[in-house]
């Protein structure tokens, strides 16, 4: 079964890093594999209900954990989440900014990615210097309203250097919006896919849980 959204990405310019929480997945599958295989290494019938148990445990941390990611392809943006796939055109990109979520607004709507994300700390330090600069009377369009994003010099944008220094995030937002207005001229549509991958991962970790209480 084809996945769509990926099959219309076409080549990949840009695999934005992993999040924390990716990083986490890496460990904790890693974690549970090494149980499993010690476990295995003792009896398999003896201790088969912990190897099922860490076999659940890593489908879902790959699916939930890992899995996510956003890639800037040539022909547009794709969002990688848990099961499902959103391939959206640089031509549809009308904002997008990083919160708890990576957020990509289009005229089909808003899009989230779940494979880029900031931090609570980090939000609540950009929201407080955002109010203090509103406050001194400096004007602020965030990413998130009707003015998009300027210069190195727009206030959003200095707000959420003087926020996080600078961070990675901030520049995932500025280089997908660079690559959208560089791609105005790609003609596609918008693209949401299930992939089989992850969806057969929840049922095999669903049969196993099932086969712990057997």
């Amino acid at each position: 079964m084809p996945n769509h959204a990926v099959d219309e990405a076409g080549a990949v310019v840009e695999k934005f890093a992993p999040s924390g929480g990716r990083n986490l997945g890496y460990v904790s599958v890693g974690l549970l594999l090494v149980v499993a295989v010690g476990s295995a290494a003792n009896g398999v019938v003896a201790n088969h209900e912990v190897i099922l148990a860490c076999v659940a445990a890593g489908l879902i941390g790959w699916v939930a954990l890992i899995r996510p990611v956003a890639v800037a392809h040539s022909q547009g943006l794709l969002l990688r989440n848990m099961a499902r796939d959103t391939f959206i055109p640089w031509s549809k990109v009308e904002r997008c900014a990083v919160h708890q979520t990576l957020q990509v607004a289009t005229p089909e709507g808003m899009f989230h990615g779940l494979g880029v994300s900031r931090s609570a700390r980090s939000l609540m330090k950009s929201d407080k210097t955002v109010s203090s600069m509103q406050m001194r009377g400096t004007g602020f369009l965030g990413f998130g309203g009707g003015g998009g994003v300027g210069s190195s010099t727009n206030p959003s944008r200095r707000a959420n250097e003087e926020a996080s220094g600078g961070s990675y995030t901030d520049y995932i937002s500025s280089r997908i919006l660079d690559l959208a207005r560089r791609g105005k001229d790609v003609e596609a549509e918008t693209v949401v896919a299930w992939d089989p991958l992850p969806v057969t991962a929840v049922v095999i970790a669903a049969v196993c849980v099932a086969l712990v209480f057997l």
